[in-house]
């Protein structure tokens, strides 16, 4: 299979294969690219594996990919983009605020580090934003707003589960003041 026919090019998707945003987040430019975003799913996987259920940590991926996708497409000037670490971005931010927000974690130091860790992505972003991040180590410019979209659609998946589970105990809690 020809897997760089799956890396979004803007001109492609404009002739009508819709899909390249999505797929494009599934391959990679080189190696060792797709390397280190698998190594960090597996670490982030693990490391919210206690604290949240499969299904959310799914939902926060999904949800920060299709915040990529949106922007990718958005972007006039993005001509191509491949690669997980924008959804990666936000499955951390995502993950780490449901970690410090969460009734079942009831170790405060999960939540600091998950505190920690949320503040580090934010800084590491802004940073990069300011210093201008280009051409990098990995030989091809690093595209920051795949980056911002996936933080800001994990925060949002985050936000989503939150607030519903704050609405059902509500429910829940005025069900049973009703039954008394």
């Amino acid at each position: 299979m020809d897997f760089a026919a799956l890396i979004y090019h803007r001109q492609e998707f404009l002739d009508g294969q819709w899909w390249l945003p999505f797929t494009a987040q599934l391959v990679h430019f080189n190696l060792a690219h797709g390397m280190s975003n698998a190594m960090v799913a597996l670490v982030l996987g693990a490391l919210f594996r206690p604290m949240l259920v499969w299904a959310h940590q799914c939902a926060l991926i999904l949800g920060s990919a299709f915040a990529v996708a949106v922007v990718v497409v958005s972007d006039t000037n993005c001509a191509y983009y491949a690669g997980a670490s924008g959804a990666l971005y936000g499955w951390a931010a995502g993950g780490c605020l449901m970690t410090i927000f969460s009734e079942s974690v009831s170790s405060q130091p999960h939540r600091r580090i998950a505190l920690f860790v949320l503040c580090l992505l934010l800084v590491r972003l802004v940073t990069m934003q300011w210093a201008g991040v280009g051409a990098t180590a990995w030989g091809f410019p690093v595209y920051l707003p795949a980056h911002w979209a996936g933080l800001v659609g994990g925060l949002a998946v985050a936000s989503f589960f939150m607030r519903r589970k704050t609405t059902l105990a509500q429910t829940t809690h005025r069900q049973q003041s009703d039954e008394r």
